[in-house]
């Protein structure tokens, strides 16, 4: 029900939400204070992180997106966004070719480092439904990240409680275009 409601978006309030969701982040104190951005590629349904992929560029921070490599992901320091460095990977999401792109462990980067995470569905208690497959709840948990683990959300994914086990790992805010949400 949760991509549904995501996939029933109109481009338009695609923009206009992914827009909010980067100012919010653009004007948080994570932004300000972090060294290193790990963020994701967006599918055509998800929020846009790109411009602030383009603005950690500009600032000089080192920028981490990720490859599937097996059942986990490994992250791989960019330089730009241009086409010519990805490729579509295993589920149409844009990766970092191998060869253009060398692997960068977040533990590697700079600190502060602040993750983007997408998902299917948030909560505000820190609660990520992804896609099934446990990517980034093993991605986050091999890199110990309890701090700067920041949920990207449209209005439409936010829900009252996640059901979380424990191969879940609990993210420590969610921003959506209502603003920032630090997990109670």
């Amino acid at each position: 029900m949760l991509l549904q409601r995501r996939r029933a978006l109109s481009a338009a309030d695609k923009a206009r939400e992914s827009a909010d969701v980067c100012a919010h982040v653009l004007h948080s104190p994570a932004w300000q204070a972090a060294r290193a951005l790990a963020a994701y590629m967006p599918l055509p349904d998800e929020a846009d992180v790109t411009p602030l992929i383009s603005a950690a560029l500009q600032r000089g921070m080192v920028v981490l997106v990720p490859r599937v490599a097996g059942r986990e992901l490994s992250w791989h320091r960019i330089t730009s966004l241009d086409a010519a460095q990805f490729a579509t990977g295993r589920f149409g999401i844009r990766e970092p070719h191998a060869d253009a792109a060398p692997p960068c462990a977040p533990a590697a980067a700079p600190q502060p480092l602040l993750w983007l995470v997408p998902g299917v569905g948030f909560d505000l208690h820190g609660g990520r439904l992804g896609r099934g497959s446990g990517f980034y709840d093993r991605a986050l948990r091999a890199a110990q990240a309890v701090t700067g683990t920041v949920g990207v959300a449209f209005a439409c994914q936010l829900v009252g409680a996640v059901p979380m086990t424990a191969q879940d790992w609990k993210l420590e805010s969610v921003v959506s275009p209502a603003g920032w949400h630090t997990a109670v």
